[in-house]
């Protein structure tokens, strides 16, 4: 892109689509800031905490690697006029933004915050890091992003445009979110354990919920359920940013991957055989998960020497339908577990294997 007088000639190739003319380009973000607008009347409201959580992606990813963002929508309203190159914007004009806000005020939003950070290092004469800082910040301002702009689209055909991009269009199911999804930390955590484990137990990849006769034992969507329940305790729905405390990376990689050993520990040989056993229920799994982490806040100790207490459930559970810690999810006429991945349920599965394994382990005082 060159700037001519204040004109901006985009480069990049034109097309019609469903009889509209479409240009079809890739600009630095710097540029981008420049010539974009929101009509308000054409957009929704921003969403301030979606745009902090992209945010604070952008900074993650920025500071070790690269990013992706699926193509920007937007239209010129007659304003871009197209040349053998691409397209030219007189000066003054603008395109506006029909699809990607959120993902253009969190670069915007990246960028002043590592501006902010930037400065305060070189107060402290922390040049090195002022430096590093600078240089993500020129990372992100030539940003390339992918854009695609409608060239002569009426006003209520931009509304309606909006209005099919977010509410007729379907979100991927979650089993391909935890497969590519690079903004959640416990995704990225449970594909990392996943690869770990591969060889150990089979973990379906890409469905989010299995069969009964499904011979994986979980699936990614599960364990990251089991890794939010484990560290924070947590068993209901969860964005934003991970909390570990102050463990270490090495730490959290370790922890997770032996709670997930323990599995084949306690869990009894036919453990993926659902008809018999419930060692390959969702709610099952969780709440073993939700069980670790009160015994570590209960009685304030490691992580490790909670597992190990863990232990005491392989001989006093059958992990059969009908055995009595489930006696608040056993249906006697189906004689089998029901509703067993709901909030309530998991929290009571946790509490009973707790308070079972505190009478195996010969705590005295009574549980929370």
């Amino acid at each position: 892109m060159t700037y001519q007088e204040m004109k901006v000639t985009i480069a990049g190739n034109s097309l019609t689509q469903f009889g509209k003319r479409i240009l079809i380009s890739q600009i630095q973000f710097s540029t981008l800031e420049a010539i974009f607008e929101v009509d308000e009347a054409v957009q929704r409201k921003l969403d301030l905490n979606r745009r902090t959580e992209i945010r604070e992606f952008i900074i993650d990813s920025v500071s070790e690697g690269d990013f992706y963002f699926s193509p920007f929508i937007f239209s010129s309203r007659g304003a871009i006029q197209e040349v053998p190159v691409g397209g030219e914007l007189p000066p003054g004009s603008k395109i506006y933004i029909l699809d990607g806000q959120h993902r253009t005020y969190a670069l915007i939003s990246a960028i002043s915050h590592l501006r902010a950070w930037k400065e305060t290092e070189e107060e402290i004469g922390n040049f090195p890091e002022a430096a590093k800082l600078q240089n993500q910040i020129d990372k992100l301002k030539t940003y390339p992003v992918t854009i695609q702009i409608y060239l002569n689209l009426e006003t209520h055909e931009e509304r309606q445009l909006f209005n099919d991009i977010n509410t007729k269009r379907k979100e991927p199911h979650n089993g391909l979110v935890m497969k590519y999804d690079q903004r959640d930390e416990y995704a990225e955590l449970t594909r990392n354990i996943a690869k770990i484990l591969e060889n150990k137990m089979e973990i379906e990849s890409t469905l989010s919920r299995i069969t009964v006769s499904c011979t994986a034992l979980t699936t990614l969507t599960i364990m990251r359920r089991c890794l939010i329940a484990l560290f924070e305790g947590n068993v209901t729905a969860k964005t934003g940013k991970a909390n570990y405390g102050d463990m270490t990376k090495a730490e959290i990689i370790n922890t997770a991957t032996a709670f997930f050993e323990s599995w084949l520990e306690i869990f009894p040989k036919k453990m993926t055989d659902r008809t018999t056993f419930t060692s390959g229920y969702s709610g099952i799994q969780i709440a073993l998960a939700q069980t670790i982490h009160q015994l570590r806040k209960h009685h304030e100790i490691p992580y490790e020497e909670a597992m190990n207490h863990m232990l005491h459930l392989k001989k006093a559970c059958t992990w059969k339908h009908d055995d009595a810690l489930y006696s608040h999810i056993y249906d006697p006429l189906k004689k089998r577990v029901k509703n067993h991945s709901t909030t309530n349920a998991i929290q009571k599965t946790a509490l009973a294997f707790k308070r079972k394994i505190e009478q195996e382990g010969g705590w005295l005082h009574d549980s929370k």
